[in-house]
């Protein structure tokens, strides 16, 4: 379970979100949607500790979210990033400040079989996009939070529903499914819709 209490997130002199409470329970698929720039990847990396709350509190199974103790919670955590549609020399540019080490990290495992589109200028075809959310899901079958930025951003929309029916499955098992999107399919199947352009 992750909680949200009164937070207020704050990027440079922008205040993204103020008073900001919700809760995201186990078994649960829960959408933070909004338009483009409303702060839904700021608030995601907020819930994984990258980006601490200038106000309130994060809290994980009821213990708080700290710059402390951020590394040990992101461990219980399957991540799909906003990123997914890129190649690996997209992904991981050791140069880019935005790719922190632990968000790189879920790529280890996966990327061998894109060995040879290594130097491509293209970026991956929807059905290699979905190959590599569910191998991701399916390694991280121990995580019990999984977190997924705009999965389905270039997701056909009957790969967005086989999407869709895999995130429902984990939170079937009991995980807490935490979800940024636009995709009205997305949206319509979610337990909890935190929208930022409502706050």
């Amino acid at each position: 379970m992750l909680e949200v209490k009164d937070a207020t997130i704050v990027i440079g002199e922008k205040t993204l979100a103020q008073g900001l409470s919700f809760t995201a329970r186990d078994g649960q698929l829960t959408c933070i949607t909004g338009s483009e720039g409303s702060g839904k990847t700021t608030l995601i990396r907020t819930l994984m500790g990258f980006l601490p709350v200038k106000e309130g509190f994060v809290s994980v199974d009821g213990e708080l979210l700290t710059v402390r103790s951020a590394h040990a919670f992101r461990t219980m955590m399957a991540y799909l990033p906003q990123q997914m549609q890129m190649l690996r020399h997209q992904l991981m540019p050791p140069e880019a400040p935005e790719c922190e080490p632990e968000e790189q990290t879920v790529w280890g495992p996966l990327l061998p079989s894109l060995e040879d589109r290594i130097g491509e200028v293209a970026p991956l075809s929807p059905d290699e996009i979905f190959s590599l959310a569910s191998e991701t899901l399916q390694q991280a079958a121990d995580k019990p939070i999984v977190i997924a930025d705009e999965p389905a951003a270039h997701l056909t929309f009957e790969l967005t529903q086989r999407l869709l029916d895999l995130l429902r499955q984990q939170a079937a098992t009991g995980k807490t499914v935490l979800i940024a999107s636009r995709r009205t399919e997305i949206i319509a199947n979610a337990d909890q819709i935190i929208d930022l352009d409502r706050l």
